[in-house]
């Protein structure tokens, strides 16, 4: 990418995130409230088409990029999340699914420390409520399979 396309693509972001700020601050102005609204990255679907996917995964904001994780998970949308983000953050997304499973059964506290551990050092740990994590299926490993071997299929 050059180098005028990043200020471009990091100039529209900058927009949206003071479309997104502006429309909050007047919300809680007029209700009198401290609401933060938790469906705006929709508003970055628009960079995604137009710019793909590395930019989208490049300059979009950790924390828009998460409202847009819990929802497709809610959504059970694995397919779209193989899309946005690549069969790298199911596989992370499966790692983390078992570290908190574990974490729920474990009654040792040493073994408590250690999962708290790699969570906390890991880099494949995806932080999300527990709630939303423990919404994932168990089988996340069969679908990142699946999608592989589709997309096998189509390149041969």
């Amino acid at each position: 990418m050059d180098k005028e396309l990043k200020q471009k693509i990091k100039n529209e972001i900058k927009d949206i995130i003071d479309e997104i700020e502006y429309e909050e601050y007047r919300f809680n102005q007029i209700f009198h409230s401290n609401i933060e609204f938790q469906k705006s990255y929709y508003k970055f679907e628009k960079i995604y088409e137009k710019y793909g996917k590395e930019a989208y995964l490049k300059y979009v904001p950790r924390k828009y990029k998460t409202q847009e994780l819990k929802n497709l998970i809610k959504e059970e949308q694995f397919v779209d999340i193989y899309e946005h983000y690549g069969v790298k953050t199911l596989k992370n997304l499966e790692y983390t699914l078992k570290l908190t499973q574990s974490e729920g059964t474990t009654h040792n506290w040493i073994k408590l420390l250690i999962i708290k551990i790699k969570k906390s050092l890991s880099r494949r740990f995806i932080s999300l409520p527990k709630q939303t994590i423990l919404a994932l299926p168990s089988g996340l490993s069969e679908i990142t399979t699946t999608i592989d071997n589709d997309s096998n299929k189509d390149i041969n």
